[in-house]
């Protein structure tokens, strides 16, 4: 999501007057976007910008924006005086203005909501793949989640102007789109209109050969969604549904509103209905109250569904959650014990789940190039696992039939078939 908005912001900005530069010091403007679902992400955020304070004197306009920014507002101008610009994610059409009349020691604040919060401008010089925020905010309100407080209530962008959206896209190089909400299933919840619809419309578009989303929240996954893995080709066999713990109690602390049997239920319908799907799932160690029962159930549910990625995280309480006001009370050793447990059986099975690709044909896209490996390419296959191939830059953007020489746990390595046309 942040990545979506920083890279919209630089559109707005360039279509603005405004160039991006490729180093600090070349920057009248450093602007930092930040992140609030962790203390530690804002505490990186604050000490980039405290690490290079040096660069005030040169009369640089640092800013901050973001969910941080919206979290605490003027009271980071407070605390940290080498800020000068506060903007909340909601308020980034307002920027360039702000930017453009800055004068050197005001200090600007723009936090809060309004009616579009949507950034409408697209790069000129787009990568094969992009990222389309359909929906902002939440309204949720599970007990541990800063969200509702940091992006506000839910506004849905209308399908219309999604359609619209991605038919630009595709007229600037784009054959992949991945639909971005803090929980799709809402999508249209306020408009009258609704994902599944979304999705098949998108579907529809003539240039588009990849569609993926993030993220689904178990309370509300409607069937027809599931169907949708099957039935259309371009969309991705890949279903991230959250988790975060295997204990009834827990969840229920947490305000999550659905219970491990219908979270299991969900599991077992889309494998049935797309036996190869691949499934990834969120994970919350250490939440207050949680005993060694509650994270062995957790363990135990890891095993069960045997996911072919986590993301696990140890508890952080967050300013103005319900969560914040229970006690922390799962030692800090502690969490770190569950997390490793949980990442150590993730590593087992994410290998076991990549080696049964060995040998195997996929349909690959191409995404770009690997920054890491000279001369080697990133795609995804049909379950959106990530590949890595040598191959010529003209192939990005085409799907490709490749053969899985090697599963590792993070990725598969494969070689390009001879019959690709």
């Amino acid at each position: 999501m942040n990545f979506c908005d920083s890279e919209r912001l630089m559109a707005l900005l360039e279509k603005e007057g405004f160039c991006a530069v490729n180093s600090l010091q070349d920057a009248q403007f450093i602007i930092v976007n930040t992140c609030s679902v962790r203390k530690h992400a804002e505490d990186r955020a604050i000490n980039f910008l405290r690490s290079n304070i040096n660069l005030k004197r040169k009369g640089k306009i640092f800013c901050l924006i973001g969910c941080t920014a919206n979290l605490y507002g003027k009271e980071l101008l407070e605390r940290f005086d080498f800020i000068d610009v506060i903007c909340g994610p909601n308020r980034y059409k307002e920027l360039p203005e702000v930017l453009s009349n800055i004068k050197n020691g005001e200090k600007i604040v723009l936090t809060g909501e309004v009616e579009n919060p949507f950034i409408d401008e697209i790069k000129n010089n787009m990568d094969v793949s992009s990222l389309i925020s359909i929906t902002k905010g939440c309204e949720n309100f599970c007990s541990y989640c800063v969200v509702p407080y940091t992006r506000g209530k839910l506004v849905s962008k209308p399908a219309k102007k999604i359609i619209e959206e991605v038919k630009k896209l595709v007229e600037r190089g784009v054959k992949e789109v991945i639909l971005l909400g803090q929980n799709v299933n809402e999508y249209g919840k306020d408009t009258g209109e609704n994902f599944v619809d979304l999705v098949e419309k998108i579907h529809d578009i003539e240039g588009i050969v990849r569609i993926g989303f993030l993220t689904s929240h178990p309370k509300d996954v409607p069937e027809k969604l599931l169907y949708l893995f099957r039935d259309l080709p371009k969309l991705y066999k890949h279903f991230h549904l959250p988790l975060q713990s295997g204990s009834d109690r827990i969840l229920k602390l947490m305000n999550r509103r659905y219970t491990i049997s219908h979270y299991l239920g969900i599991v077992e319908k889309v494998r049935e209905i797309v036996p190869n799907i691949s499934i990834t799932s969120d994970i919350i160690v250490g939440f207050p109250g949680e005993k060694e029962e509650d994270f062995m159930e957790t363990y135990k549910i890891v095993e069960r569904i045997k996911f072919d990625d986590l993301f696990v995280f140890k508890y952080s309480p967050r300013p103005k959650t319900k969560a914040s006001k229970l006690p922390d009370d799962v030692p800090k050793k502690e969490k770190e014990r569950r997390h490793s447990l949980i990442l150590n059986l993730q590593d087992k099975i994410s290998l076991e789940k990549n080696k049964a690709y060995e040998g195997k044909i996929e349909n690959v896209f191409i995404r770009k190039s690997s920054y890491k490996r000279e001369g080697y390419l990133v795609g995804r296959t049909e379950t959106e696992k990530p590949v890595i191939l040598q191959g010529e830059e003209n192939l990005k953007g085409k799907v490709l039939k490749v053969r899985i020489i090697e599963g590792f746990r993070h990725y598969l390595y494969g070689k390009l078939c001879e019959n690709n046309k």
